[in-house]
């Protein structure tokens, strides 16, 4: 096969536009601020985008469960496109020019599903909005194939963890802010504009479309490394799925595929549940939103710094149960309705979820990373992104296809208490509609961890010496999170009754306490 030569950037005369082969230590540390900022203004698109405000927009068209299943596979299925967008990465000399230009065209697409709004609610709407989102995405698979192999030879293999952390860390303070304020924005553009709400849904996307552009602005900022001649590399001479043939990375391929499928069975309805079955406005649900984004970002760097320090397989055995049990707990919040525990079932799900998202996130995508070879990783990873498309893509479809015939059933355990003056039912257990779901995926992912477990990385330390470091780390968190002087005092608190409890035992030792007055 023939390969284009790599070229060497040249100041003086090319575009920065290609790799270099020296990458000093001044380079690397603008390009990190660059990458930080890429995410930033990538994650205020995506919050805007997709998520609670895309299924708010699609039910605003008339949107039926499958139409929202969809819309939710569409960013995972067309990931697929990363297989044969593999061998125009290695054929064409700059990673970069590849990310760059295909990520610009798939931001301004998201222009076309926000013309969806001047149609009037039907099927041509919707399918100008499905159409719109698939494109964009197909565009980004192929973008992110690039993205992916060239951040992976950017940051620094030893502190990979730190700096993704940083990253996400930013990412979701941006995600907080950007829900916060975009339900704020929608809630009350009827009576700033007089017009209907389903316009504030495309003015959020048209605002998204300038955040994807200022995105693209710092991707092309990152620089990037002189990969290894192909041709030096084994996988020259053997087939795309060559990868699959390593005993390990067929073990990570398994669980991500169960892991993705098992999220992405209960994530996509998480939000009809709180529009339609509890009810809630859409403020109160990016409030919410907003509240497991900050719980993200208190953790994201402690799990980076552990990620480096253990393993990345360590933080995902602490991680994936904790998400686990979230989606259980969702079958909790309706019983079958809204209940008297519903808000704070659903802020303790919202933090947990946060905490455990971070793990994830942080961590699965450091693995495949840190399992893929120095030379040849462009197909380990788009291998990855495929199996984990085919999962997270088909899981939300499955789930709008049955979910108006579960609908009809409904499976409930009660507490029957019976006494002279009367019998009262209590209801304990409730599972009707999405909570099928929720059950669902919380049996698969456990299936899962059974995977996670066969994968082989190094680590150091045990997991009880890393869920110490966490808690400690957490604590940290929210010390600093705390500068108001008054929440400062309160986070303090804990710490100085424990102190002074153990300044009281030393003092008053068995044997050698001193007999007090008598009590009155």
């Amino acid at each position: 096969m023939r390969h284009f030569p790599v070229r060497e950037a040249d100041s003086a005369k090319d575009p920065p536009m290609f790799p270099t082969s020296q990458l000093t230590d001044a380079d690397r540390d603008a390009g990190l601020k660059w990458y930080v900022r890429n995410g930033m203004f990538f994650k205020i698109m995506e919050t805007l985008s997709i998520g609670v405000f895309l299924t708010a927009y699609a039910l605003s068209l008339g949107a039926s469960n499958l139409v929202i299943g969809v819309l939710a596979a569409i960013p995972s299925l067309t990931q697929l496109a990363q297989l044969p967008a593999v061998y125009l990465v290695e054929r064409i000399a700059s990673r970069r020019l590849v990310a760059v230009s295909l990520t610009l065209a798939s931001r301004l697409l998201l222009l076309g599903a926000a013309a969806a709004a001047l149609l009037q609610p039907g099927p041509m709407a919707l399918l100008l909005l499905v159409i719109a989102f698939a494109i964009r995405y197909i565009f980004g698979a192929i973008a992110g194939c690039a993205w992916n192999s060239w951040v992976r030879d950017f940051l620094p293999p030893e502190r990979r963890g730190v700096f993704s952390a940083q990253r996400l860390t930013w990412m979701t303070i941006m995600a907080a802010m950007a829900a916060l304020a975009g339900g704020v924005f929608v809630d009350n553009w009827p009576g700033l504009t007089g017009l209907p709400q389903i316009y504030a849904y495309s003015a959020l996307l048209v605002i998204a479309t300038f955040s994807g552009v200022l995105e693209t602005i710092a991707m092309a900022q990152i620089p990037e490394p002189t990969p290894l001649p192909l041709e030096h590399g084994p996988e020259q001479k053997t087939g795309l799925f060559s990868p699959l043939k390593e005993k390990n990375f067929r073990r990570l391929v398994t669980f991500l595929f169960s892991w993705n499928f098992a999220s992405n069975l209960a994530a996509p309805f998480f939000a009809v549940q709180m529009l339609r079955q509890l009810g809630l406005d859409l403020t109160t649900v990016m409030m919410l939103t907003a509240l497991s984004q900050g719980a993200n970002a208190l953790v994201t760097g402690t799990f980076g710094s552990l990620a480096d320090r253990y393993s990345n397989k360590r933080v995902l055995q602490f991680a994936a149960p904790l998400f686990i049990a979230c989606i259980f707990a969702w079958t909790f919040t309706s019983l079958p309705d809204r209940h008297y525990f519903t808000m704070p079932l659903l802020v303790g799900i919202h933090i947990l979820t946060g905490v455990a998202t971070a793990g994830v996130t942080l961590a699965s995508g450091n693995m495949a990373n840190a399992l893929s070879p120095t030379n040849g990783a462009t197909r380990h990873l788009a291998l990855c992104a495929a199996f984990t498309a085919i999962a997270a893509g088909t899981a939300p479809i499955i789930g709008g296809l049955y979910a108006d015939v579960l609908a009809n059933y409904q499976f409930s355990l009660t507490v029957n208490w019976s006494a002279p003056d009367g019998e009262t039912i209590i209801p304990a257990f409730d599972v009707t509609r999405w909570d099928f779901y929720f059950l669902a995926a919380t049996l698969i992912g456990l299936w899962s961890l059974t995977r996670l477990d066969q994968i082989e990385e190094p680590s150091a330390g045990g997991q009880v010496r890393m869920r110490q470091e966490l808690m400690m780390g957490v604590w940290r968190g929210v010390q600093t999170a705390s500068s108001i002087a008054g929440l400062k005092a309160v986070s303090d608190l804990p710490i100085a009754l424990i102190t002074e409890r153990l300044s009281r035992q030393k003092k008053t030792r068995p044997g050698k306490a001193k007999a007090g007055p008598p009590e009155a």
